[in-house]
């Protein structure tokens, strides 16, 4: 990662932390009970485990995470913690593997294929210093899974937050979730931002139909502090 790329990722979560997360902590202050269980999707260096630790400390957390450097500094980060559980794969609507690009910018990583025809993506890459072509870094064929598989071979029957940040891979993650028996999810927080960096775009009305039909409708939506993206926090009715 070259030093205009780290800055940009320093920007970023300076950003975040400034205009974005205050307004989720205030929300989730009220909302998680005293010890709740969150599932993070997409935990990338640790993010969103540590905002929710923040707010609850005792909460237990399942972080999937499916780039192995990634992981490694997760398990690291949390090396004796006994109440957060990391599992390096991907998420998806199958067990099988799937291609993964590794973005330069590694937030934004995902098992969805750019589309180098997009105006979108031209813009991230010359903020970025580099040719739209140039923004994957590597390529990895990782195994993904079902949350609903998981979810019941570990017989959890109870989820305060899923949290699902996949970058373009949301609906999947779904389709790979519901129906699900046996498991409360109490609230579903996704990251909703409409452009055309991926070849495969999932329209957000598909993943709120799928999530109505499955009885969710949304509680809360909170703007980040960058660019045309809401955090949409969806509550089971």
């Amino acid at each position: 990662m070259n030093n205009r790329i780290r800055l940009i990722s320093y920007l970023i979560e300076l950003n975040e932390a400034i205009q974005f997360y205050p307004k989720l902590k205030r929300f989730y202050k009220k909302a998680l009970p005293e010890t709740p269980h969150i599932f993070d999707v997409g935990a990338n260096k640790g993010q969103s485990a540590d905002f929710f630790l923040s707010i609850r400390p005792n909460a237990k957390i399942t972080s999937f995470e499916p780039n192995p450097r990634l992981f490694q500094l997760l398990t690291h980060k949390y090396a004796g913690k006994a109440n957060i559980r990391l599992v390096n794969k991907g998420v998806s609507n199958a067990k099988q593997f799937l291609t993964f690009y590794i973005n330069k910018l590694n937030l934004t990583s995902s098992f969805e294929a750019l589309n180098l025809d997009s105006k979108y993506l031209a813009k991230k890459a010359k903020v970025l210093g580099v040719k739209p072509t140039e923004i994957i870094s590597e390529t990895l064929e990782i195994e993904t899974i079902c949350l609903r598989d998981y979810i019941q071979d570990q017989k959890i029957t109870l989820i305060d937050v899923l949290k699902i940040d996949t970058e373009g891979h949301e609906l999947k993650c779904l389709k790979g979730l519901f129906p699900i028996e046996g498991c409360h999810i109490d609230r579903i927080q996704l990251e909703n931002h409409q452009d055309d960096m991926y070849q495969n775009l999932d329209s957000f009305e598909a993943i709120q139909d799928l999530l109505q039909a499955n009885g969710y409708e949304v509680e809360r939506t909170i703007k980040h502090g960058f660019g045309n993206f809401y955090e949409m926090i969806f509550k089971k009715a």
